[in-house]
Parts: structure tokens; sequence; C-alpha cells
């Protein structure tokens, strides 16, 4: 009985053992499975990521491309329009409108008619607006302003008041290269023409200078020259305008 009763507890031990390593056997084969399918799985979802990125690479590539292109197309569409306007003053210049329109016009029948071009041409150099003038020159002086000088007698007037003139011009120096409160006849002068009203007209150069101003129905004529030291002779007529 004795002999029966340990045989019997050797077979359940040996079944219990067998019961363990199939367990074991079982969470080991799950647990390689896992293993190989997490593996996998990695493997899948590198190449997928490395597959993603060529794409994404790609695309930047293509986008850089597109961008350049579209710069280079709008530095066309620029040079065009510029072209285009260009070519449309050109055409503008060059194809006579209005009243040069009608004086071509009239010039072709001339020439068509048999008139000697070089008469033509002599008439057209000759053609000019009578201009009738007081010729009655009225002859002023006046001291130039300089950065020493504004003052006294640095001014004068025509059209009985309705013009008023002044100049500025560059210090003189003495041998030493002291400033002077004068000008300096070598250097450049500005003419100020001051109509009533506030407008000016300016005229800068060297003496002798010459300028017109219109003023109404009246266009004065300067002509402004080097008087004695300091100071600048100026002389004006009047013509009708136009």
């Amino acid at each position: 009985m004795s002999l029966g009763l340990h045989e019997s507890r050797t077979r359940r031990r040996r079944k219990a053992r067998w019961t363990a390593l199939k367990w074991v056997l079982a969470l080991g084969l799950i647990v390689g499975a896992g293993i190989y399918a997490y593996d996998t799985g990695s493997e899948i979802a590198k190449a997928q990521i490395t597959d993603l990125q060529r794409e994404i690479d790609a695309l930047t590539q293509r986008i850089t491309t597109l961008e350049s292109e579209n710069a280079r197309l709008r530095a066309d569409q620029i040079v065009a329009q510029q072209r285009l306007e260009e070519a449309k003053t050109r055409y503008a210049q060059d194809v006579p409108t209005g009243r040069v329109a009608t004086l071509l016009n009239n010039l072709r029948e001339k020439l068509d008619a048999g008139v000697d071009q070089d008469r033509l041409a002599f008439l057209i150099a000759s053609a000019a607006n009578p201009r009738t003038c007081d010729e009655q020159p009225v002859t002023k002086r006046f001291l130039v302003r300089t950065p020493l000088y504004q003052g006294a007698n640095d001014s004068v007037s025509f059209a009985d008041g309705a013009i008023v003139v002044t100049a500025e011009g560059v210090a003189a120096t003495d041998a030493q290269g002291r400033v002077e409160a004068w000008f300096d006849p070598a250097k450049p002068v500005t003419l100020h023409l001051t109509r009533i009203g506030g407008d000016t007209v300016d005229k800068t150069g060297m003496l002798p200078l010459h300028v017109s101003l219109v003023a109404g129905q009246s266009e004065y004529r300067f002509a402004a020259v080097e008087g004695p030291q300091g100071f600048v002779q100026i002389s004006g007529d009047r013509c009708d305008y136009p």
C-alpha cells in the first residue's frame, strides 16, 4: 500500500512538472512571438519613416524649384512690363498726334505737290512768333549776398516792384586766405527773381547770366554782369507774351 501511494505521488509530481513546463514553453513562445512582432513592426516602421522622409525631401526640393521658377517668372513679368511701357513711350514720341499730326500731313501734301524740300526746311527753321519789346532796358546794381553780408542794397525791383531780384555768391578771400564780405566773381552766382505772390525763378552759373520770367502778359528778360566790387549789374527789358 505504501508503494502504491508513493507511485501515485510521483505521477502527480511528474504531471505537475510537465504542466509547468508546458506553461513555460507556451509563455516562451508568446514572448518570442511578441519580440518577433515588435522587431518586425519596428523594421516596417523604420522603412515607412525612411520612405516618408524621402517623399518629404522630394517635395521640399520640388517646392524650392517651384519658388525659384515663380521668382524667375515674376522677374520676366516685370521686365516685360517695363519693355511694354518703353514701347508705349516710344510710340507716343514717334507717332505724331494733334497739331503735330496736322502739320506733318500738311508737310507731306506740300512735298507731294512738288515743293522743294530745302525750301520747306528753310521756312520751318525761319518761322518764329514776332516779339514786341519795349527796347528800353533798365539797368540797376545791387550787392550780392554772402555768408558775411546780408544787408542794405542787396536787392533791386523791376516792373513797378512786381519783380524783386537778389543774388547769392561765394565769399571772396584775400591774399592771406581770410574771408571777405563781398562775393568772389570767379565763382558761381545764384540769381533769385521773385514775383508778387511768392513765385521764384532761380538761375545759377558764372557771370554773365541770362534769365527770363513771365508775369501776366509780359516776359521780362534780364542780363546780369559783374559790377564794382561786391556788386552785380543787371539790365531788364519787357516784351509782350506770348
